[in-house]
């Protein structure tokens, strides 16, 4: 029926859809079907050996690409553990030289307060102790040598 309804419709017959791996067996002069067909089949082994044999040679082309690849690869990436550990040791003597500068700079400003303080209470002291008698100016002075060794004491606590 197939055959019919394409003579029918007037569409071609159909072609094979792929060729044949069969080769055509050629007789040469005293030799049997079965000689021919032998020499035909090892004719197509020949052939596919040095197909294979061309794969291999491009699959050790591309190993070999590949080797050269990831060689360069880990070379680039050995490079750039260097540097990183080299900018690693130098971040870590700035960051060192930083916090002492900060910590100095901070140590400077508590001292530089204190002295500010202690200006500030000896113009309180000064007024205050203007008015009074010798005994109590005597008295308020030993008060503030108190209060700065009590102070002097808790920042060197502070300090450690």
């Amino acid at each position: 029926m197939r055959g019919q309804a394409r003579k029918t419709t007037g569409l071609p017959p159909r072609r094979q859809m792929a060729p044949r791996d069969e080769p055509a067996t050629i007789h040469e002069v005293g030799e049997s079907s079965q000689q021919a067909e032998f020499r035909a089949q090892l004719r197509q082994v020949t052939l596919d050996l040095q197909g294979t044999r061309l794969e291999l040679q491009e699959s050790r082309t591309t190993v070999e690409d590949t080797r050269t690849t990831v060689f360069e690869i880990l070379t680039s990436h050995l490079l750039l553990m260097e540097q990183m550990n080299a900018l690693d040791a130098g971040t870590q003597a700035w960051r060192a030289m930083i916090e002492e500068r900060v910590r100095r700079t901070t140590i400077q400003g508590m001292i530089a307060a204190f002295w500010q303080r202690v200006i500030v209470m000896r113009g309180v002291m000064i007024g205050v102790l203007e008015g009074m008698s010798l005994e109590a100016r005597l008295l308020c002075v030993a008060i503030g040598l108190v209060i700065i060794a009590m102070v002097l004491d808790g920042l060197w606590y502070f300090l450690r």
